[in-house]
């Protein structure tokens, strides 16, 4: 995840880490790659994710406090149609996050091509460059798009609405209980991830 992303949720849950007496430390990995990572036991959790990985990842569990909220939506460069049915079409190609990543696993449901790239931010030069007429990007309440690009450049239309949360390997069950404690403890001391009086950022 880019910096700002992960600044945002990083004192929250070493707070709650902290509270049940354990240190922290953050590897930063390709979202992808460290969702595999986790659902391997080779890292003990992820900092944040959709809750769509639990379609695809049956060894992680999801810490019940929801820390965002979104949406995932396509992004098109003016010149092209914006709507659902570009999907449908075999000639689009429309830009994703490398790895296991939302936006790669729901193209593999589409007739569509997928063109992968390591990053949310390289996505949005991508579509500001003009190499892509389509990218697929998550657009959470809080921080907007995560490809970092002015939204009003572009047309949208939103595939899905979901929510983030932490998640642990399933050997990390008997933490849930004190995670949530502690996040629950982390939101009152820092203020609320999710403005309730924010429903979303998407303009349509």
């Amino acid at each position: 995840m880019s910096d700002n992303i992960s600044h945002r949720y990083e004192k929250y849950l070493l707070f709650a880490y902290n509270h049940l007496g354990y240190k922290v430390i953050f590897d930063q990995i390709l979202i992808g790659r460290a969702i595999e990572l986790v659902d391997e036991g080779k890292l003990d959790g992820m900092m944040i994710a959709e809750k769509e990985i639990e379609q695809t990842f049956f060894n992680l569990l999801r810490v019940p406090v929801v820390l965002a909220k979104g949406a995932l939506v396509l992004y098109c460069n003016k010149k092209v149609v914006c709507e659902k049915s570009a999907f449908n079409d075999v000639n689009n190609i429309i830009g994703v996050t490398s790895g296991k990543s939302i936006s790669a696993n729901f193209m593999e449901t589409v007739q569509a091509s997928s063109y992968a790239i390591k990053s949310d931010e390289d996505l949005g030069s991508m579509l500001i460059k003009g190499r892509l007429h389509y990218v697929l990007l998550i657009d959470e309440v809080q921080l907007g798009n995560l490809g970092n690009f002015d939204e009003s450049q572009f047309n949208t239309a939103v595939v899905y609405r979901s929510e983030g949360f932490h998640y642990v390997n399933k050997k990390h069950e008997d933490l849930l209980p004190g995670l949530v404690q502690g996040l629950q403890l982390a939101i009152e001391k820092y203020g609320p991830l999710v403005n309730p009086n924010k429903s979303s950022l998407i303009k349509l």
